[in-house]
């Protein structure tokens, strides 16, 4: 199963998750895009990347970072890091130890949502459109703390348009501003 790990970032707050990768001493191949990055760690791998569409990312190893996305002008989205080799630590043991590095980097900000604890702080109300049906566990960067403190809601990556048409209006009756689709397009 693919290790996951989810994350909330802001602006340039993202960059502090790729900075950390970066400076891994594994050699890797970088592919980044919009809205993700991968990391293949070449020299821990046998055999050659094949095609793209022909990689087994159970068997691969590969590290997805999906980045967080500004949505109807004003939420963000959350990120994950995944670590997609199943097994992970029998086949690239080298790779386990930077999974176990990460979640003990990550973990060292703040916890704004569990499903297996109490938090001292509840941000449930600010993590909106099936956001924590998602996430078992979601680190809060540092601009992101601030931004919960001073009211900024974010939303599942996986929020399709009618979710976030429906949760825009909600939003919209309390107070907060959130542009609608068709504003986004003729901008």
């Amino acid at each position: 199963m693919t290790v996951r790990y989810s994350f909330l970032a802001i602006d340039e707050d993202y960059q502090l998750v790729d900075d950390w990768f970066a400076s891994l001493k594994d050699e890797t191949t970088v592919n980044d895009s919009i809205d993700r990055t991968v990391y293949y760690f070449r020299m821990m791998d046998t055999k050659p990347l094949p095609p793209i569409e022909m990689i087994d990312q159970n068997k691969t190893p590969l590290v997805f970072i999906v980045k967080p996305q500004k949505r109807r002008g004003t939420l963000w989205t959350d990120a994950e890091v995944m670590f997609t080799p199943t097994p992970l630590k029998q086949q690239f043991p080298e790779l386990d130890n930077i999974n176990k590095s990460f979640a003990k980097w990550l973990k060292k900000f703040d916890l704004v949502f569990s499903r297996k604890n109490e938090l001292e702080e509840n941000w449930n109300y600010f993590l909106e459109a099936g956001i924590q049906n998602f996430d078992g566990e979601l680190y809060a960067l540092p601009k992101v703390m601030a931004a919960l403190r001073s009211g900024q809601y974010f939303v599942s990556q996986h929020a399709g348009s009618q979710r976030l048409e429906t949760l825009a209006k909600s939003l919209r009756l309390r107070g907060y501003f959130v542009e609608d689709d068709q504003a986004l397009s003729e901008s």
